[in-house]
């Protein structure tokens, strides 16, 4: 059993004022089977598209952006839930005013094996790339 707030997380401050935190995992505090994380994204946030080996939950706890599929752009918003399974790129682009912010879930003990997506699962090499 454990309790962990924000602060006591692993934060990783990414520029343009964006931050993802690890709250509950293996190696952080002996979770077998998930990871759980925090993270908010500012206004301009536009990130490459990764591939996990996992599925991926997230729950928007504040504000609204789109998910980054390959070219796909799927709206989302604060108190919607986000599936993403395993092996699809996808990234995050929040085109709002206001902070995003999320709260997610692998099914994997620590943050999951995590590549690039290609250009050719982007859509090309003239799909937007998240970057």
């Amino acid at each position: 059993m454990r309790v962990v707030g924000l602060e006591d997380g692993k934060r990783t401050d990414i520029p343009g004022g964006h931050w993802v935190c690890e709250l509950v995992s293996g190696p952080m505090n002996g979770a077998q089977a998930t990871m759980l994380g925090y993270s908010t994204w500012a206004p301009g946030a536009d990130t490459r598209q990764l591939v996990h080996e996992t599925d991926e939950l997230a729950y928007i706890t504040e504000g609204e952006g789109k998910l980054t599929i390959g070219a796909e752009r799927v709206p989302f918003r604060a108190g919607q839930a986000l599936l993403i399974p395993a092996g699809v790129p996808h990234g995050i682009i929040n085109d709002s005013n206001a902070d995003m912010a999320m709260v997610y879930v692998f099914s994997h003990p620590e943050y999951p094996p995590t590549r690039e997506a290609t250009a050719e699962e982007l859509g090309g090499e003239d799909a937007a790339t998240g970057a």
